[in-house]
């Protein structure tokens, strides 16, 4: 067994075989190959839009907001992610770190936030997603 395995790296060495090789991309990891989908029913669905959003899933984020809270879904892993909730005004109201490698959902309770339009951004060092809801 020795002998076949030596012989195969010396081949390889000096460049008489060869394996076909497919790149990947290493920045976007599918969680399991499960999909989390659209958040429950009872969220309006945010509507993301930015380089984020154009991940190996068509899906790449899902987002919503509800009376009580605000759901975010990684259907892929972009590593750690930078989530922030503005106010109308430009004002931060949330902020936080998310490992999307170890963490696919988020729920951010909301129900202490004034009425008014929000933004919510979604960051890290491959690019940016964001969409407006409002709060009632």
């Amino acid at each position: 067994m020795k002998t076949k395995t030596l012989l195969l790296v010396g081949l390889c060495a000096i460049g008489l075989c060869s394996w076909e090789v497919q790149a990947v991309n290493t920045n976007s990891i599918p969680i399991n190959n499960v999909e989390i989908a659209d958040p429950p029913s009872s969220y309006e669905k945010i509507e993301l839009q930015g380089s984020l959003m154009f991940g190996i899933n068509p899906n790449a984020i899902v987002a919503g907001a509800s009376d009580v809270d605000i759901y975010i879904g990684f259907n892929q892993s972009f590593g750690n992610v930078n989530i922030s909730i503005y106010n109308g005004m430009g004002g931060l109201v949330y902020s936080t770190v998310v490992n999307t490698n170890v963490q696919q959902v988020i729920i951010i309770p909301f129900t202490s936030a004034a009425n008014g339009s929000y933004t919510v951004e979604l960051s890290n060092a491959n690019g940016y997603a964001d969409g407006e809801f409002d709060h009632d």
